[in-house]
């Protein structure tokens, strides 16, 4: 990852969300994989970085590690199911993704 990416994720995020963010998508991401797939969902890119700050800081606490592909799929997932609840009563992503985890966890591969 380039500096002018990891500077725009910082500035955009924030030191600690921007650095779970980066270790998210470390090593075989980039922030377009982020990017395309919030598109795909019609969200903000700043809103899944959040969400995937809360997901890299899980598996970090769990002593476990994915590829950026398993857990963008996650992300994925989570918002797919959000589409379900009336927009009134929608978590953002980020607290649907800490609810998936809290109830669900995360897989093994």
């Amino acid at each position: 990852m380039d500096e002018a990416v990891r500077t725009k994720i910082l500035k955009t995020l924030g030191e600690t969300t921007g650095t779970e963010v980066i270790r998210f998508l470390t090593p075989d991401g980039s922030l377009c994989h982020l990017v395309e797939v919030a598109d795909q969902a019609d969200m903000d890119w700043p809103a899944w970085g959040q969400a995937a700050a809360v997901l890299q800081r899980w598996l970090e606490q769990h002593g476990r590690t994915a590829t950026v592909a398993r857990k963008l799929g996650y992300l994925s997932c989570t918002a797919e199911a959000q589409k379900s609840i009336p927009l009134a009563l929608r978590q953002d992503l980020a607290q649907a993704v800490q609810q998936m985890l809290d109830q669900y966890g995360f897989a093994e591969e």
